[in-house]
C-alpha cells in the first residue's frame, strides 16, 4: 500500500453530503494526513473556501485511529475557539477525510507582527484558556498535546485552536500511544514546545493530564508577549525541559503578565494550576488593559 497520495490541482472529490470540493493547493503535510485548500462547487456552501484534511498513512494503520479520533472530537465540538468541521467523506475507499473551516492566518504571524496591541494579545490568551477549559470538561477530558503558534489560527480578533492530530483522552482505558507519539516528534512537534509532563510520559514514569496543555500554552504566551520561546533547545525529546527567563514584556502590565505566565510554566504538574484557575487572572488583566486603553486612547486599541 502507498504511504501517501496527492490530489491534482483542479481535481474534485465528493463528501457524504454529496457536496463537491475542488482542490486549489496543498496547505501542508502532517504525520497522519495531507491538508488541501478547496472550494465548494456545489451545495449550500458553494463558493466557500475550506480546508480538507485527508488521511494518508496507509502504511501505518494504527495512525487511522488517531485520525478518526480527531475527526470525531471536532465533529462533536461546539466552542468558538476550537476549529469547526462541516463535512466528511472517503476518498478512493482507503482515505477518510473531513472538511474544516479555512483559517489562513496563524498566531506565528501575529508574534512576528509589529502592530498588535497588548489588549489583543491578552484577548488571545483568554480565548485559548477558554478552549482548554472546554477540553477538560469532556468526559473523559481531552489533551491537545501539540499547542504551538502554527496550530493556533487567528480570524479577525478571534483565536482558534486547531490541528488535533495528537489528541489524547484521559481515562484508564486510554491506549498507550507512546510509540505513535514518538514518531510525531521533530518537525511535526518541535522540541521547543515540550512539557515536563510529556517527557515523563514518554519515559513511562507518569500519565499525561490536561495540565500538560497549560504548560504548552504558557510557552506560546511567553513567545506572544516577548517574541521568543523561553524553552531551551534540546537534542532529544527525553532530555529534561529547561527554561530561560521569560524575558521583557513591554507595557504597564508587564509584571502581572509575567507572573501569571510563570505560574503556567510551573515545572511540577502537581503544583501547576489547571486551566480553569487561570481564567480569572487573565480576565482581570484583560479588563485592566481595556480600561487603560480607553483612558489613554478613548478606545480599546483594537
Amino acid at each position: 500500500m502507498a504511504a501517501s497520495f496527492q490530489l491534482d490541482i483542479g481535481q474534485s472529490i465528493i463528501s457524504v453530503s454529496e457536496t463537491w470540493y475542488k482542490n486549489l493547493q496543498v496547505l501542508g503535510t502532517g504525520g497522519n494526513a495531507v491538508t488541501f485548500l478547496v472550494v465548494a462547487t456545489s451545495g449550500v456552501h458553494r463558493g466557500v473556501l475550506f480546508a480538507i484534511k485527508v488521511f494518508q498513512k496507509l502504511s501505518k494503520p494504527e495512525r487511522l485511529d488517531s485520525f478518526l479520533e480527531e475527526f470525531l472530537f471536532l465533529q462533536d465540538c461546539n466552542h468558538p475557539s476550537i476549529m469547526r468541521v462541516f463535512d466528511t467523506g472517503t476518498y478512493m475507499i482507503d482515505h477518510p477525510f473531513f472538511v474544516a473551516e479555512y483559517l489562513p492566518n496563524t498566531l506565528d504571524q501575529v508574534i512576528r507582527a509589529e502592530n498588535v496591541s497588548v489588549v489583543e494579545k491578552i484577548s488571545y490568551a483568554l480565548q485559548l484558556l477558554s478552549a482548554l477549559v472546554y477540553l477538560k470538561q469532556f468526559e473523559p477530558a481531552i489533551i491537545h498535546r501539540d499547542i504551538k503558534p502554527q496550530n493556533i489560527f487567528v480570524k479577525g480578533r478571534s483565536c482558534v485552536l486547531g490541528d488535533f492530530g495528537l489528541i489524547k483522552r484521559v481515562n484508564s482505558k486510554s491506549i498507550d500511544d507512546r510509540e505513535v507519539f514518538k514518531e510525531s516528534i521533530g518537525v511535526g512537534m518541535p522540541f521547543r514546545y515540550r512539557t515536563p509532563d510529556q517527557v515523563s510520559y514518554l519515559k513511562g514514569e507518569a500519565d499525561l493530564t490536561p495540565k500538560s496543555d497549560v504548560f504548552q500554552l504558557g510557552l506560546v504566551l511567553a513567545e506572544l508577549f516577548t517574541g521568543r520561546n523561553p524553552e531551551k533547545a534540546s537534542k532529544g525529546f527525553h532530555k529534561p525541559v529547561v527554561l530561560n527567563d521569560i524575558g521583557d514584556i513591554p507595557g504597564a502590565l508587564s509584571e502581572i503578565i509575567a507572573t501569571v505566565i510563570a505560574r503556567m510554566l510551573e515545572m511540577d504538574p502537581n503544583s501547576r494550576d489547571d486551566a480553569s484557575q487561570f481564567l480569572d487572572p487573565w480576565n482581570g488583566i484583560f479588563e485592566t488593559a481595556v480600561k487603560r486603553a480607553h483612558a489613554l486612547e478613548g478606545r480599546a486599541m483594537w
